[in-house]
């Protein structure tokens, strides 16, 4: 008998076959996740680890029976008390010092003993700024004519690997609070930057050591980066100066914002650094063409993150202008 080729190739695909796969068990470990500076007391949440082929919902992973201890050496500064929702806070309303070398001990029922050491780092000494008015921009249909700043600032970098963190900000009330009741009576908005001292990265990736300026975007000068970030490499131990340009982000109304920026630069931990960089790296990898990148981690015997930062506030007035 013969079958014509066609009917052949549709019976084929009529067929399937079934294939068992087991997969391989997941070991669950703890999670920790502290950041800490002098700002705040003591905090850290934890939680069990999920497999991505375990389906539980992720809130009862929260980790409530712990035994958190903030020691410095073989002394300890603080015993944390749960609070709900896998978060943990300080019982001695105690904030961390700079410069001292802190190590986070948690006791799980039933299981081994996880820990994680870092510091916050000094914080930046500020030696010198200056805010200059710039011409303003012609006007267009799209933007209109607005007064451009040159925001200057001068620190002095320790000797030794170091990593900071620059963002500018302006204070104003929320419009939405103002007009409807809703959220906060003021915030504090991001102000873009353009033109940025080489060296700085916006964000915490990439890595390459390739000079990340921002430039014009469409000729507008307006760029959707919230933080710089800088190694030390290129001014190791020696005072620094760091530049930018900027708009003042919203009308200047006296009912709707301050005449001022606020600029704040962070001193971060190596640990800070490398984990939200290793995070950056997975959340902008292309899953067609990449591989994870390995989530960074200092916690021994489990997983997370404990890491200090050192903020340093600068107001910076608007000058007078004619």
């Amino acid at each position: 008998m013969k079958i014509k080729l066609p009917l052949l190739i549709l019976f084929c695909l009529g067929c399937e076959t079934v294939v068992d796969v087991s997969l391989p068990g997941y070991d669950s470990k703890p999670v920790l996740t502290s950041f800490f500076s002098p700002d705040s007391t003591w905090s850290v949440t934890m939680h069990s680890s999920l497999g991505g082929t375990v389906k539980r919902d992720a809130i009862s992973e929260y980790i409530s029976d712990a035994s958190v201890m903030i020691m410095n050496g073989s002394n300890m500064i603080d015993i944390l008390s749960y609070q709900g929702n896998g978060r943990y806070v300080s019982s001695m309303d105690e904030s961390p010092k700079y410069g001292v070398p802190y190590t986070i001990r948690v006791d799980l029922s039933g299981k081994v003993s996880i820990a994680a050491s870092s510091l916050a780092p000094p914080p930046v000494i500020i030696t010198d700024y200056s805010i200059e008015a710039l011409p303003q921009s012609p006007e267009s249909d799209l933007v209109p004519a607005e007064t451009k700043y040159q925001l200057k600032i001068v620190f002095s970098d320790l000797p030794g690997m170091n990593f900071y963190r620059v963002g500018v900000y302006r204070f104003r009330r929320n419009q939405a609070n103002l007009f409807w009741g809703i959220g906060p009576d003021s915030i504090y908005n991001t102000i873009s930057f353009n033109g940025v001292s080489p060296g700085w990265s916006c964000g915490y990736f990439p890595d390459d050591g390739v000079t990340v300026d921002p430039g014009d975007i469409g000729g507008v000068g307006i760029l959707d980066c919230e933080e710089f970030i800088a190694e030390d490499r290129l001014f190791d131990g020696k005072d620094y100066s760091w530049s930018g340009t900027t708009y003042r982000g919203f009308p200047d109304k006296d009912d709707l914002g301050r005449k001022e920026f606020r600029l704040i630069i962070s001193s971060l931990s190596e640990d800070y650094y490398r984990y939200l960089h290793s995070l950056e790296r997975n959340v902008f990898h292309d899953p067609l063409t990449e591989e994870p990148f390995p989530m960074y981690s200092n916690v021994n015997g489990g997983l997370g993150i404990f890491a200090g930062y050192t903020n340093t506030n600068l107001i910076i007035p608007f000058p007078t202008e004619d």
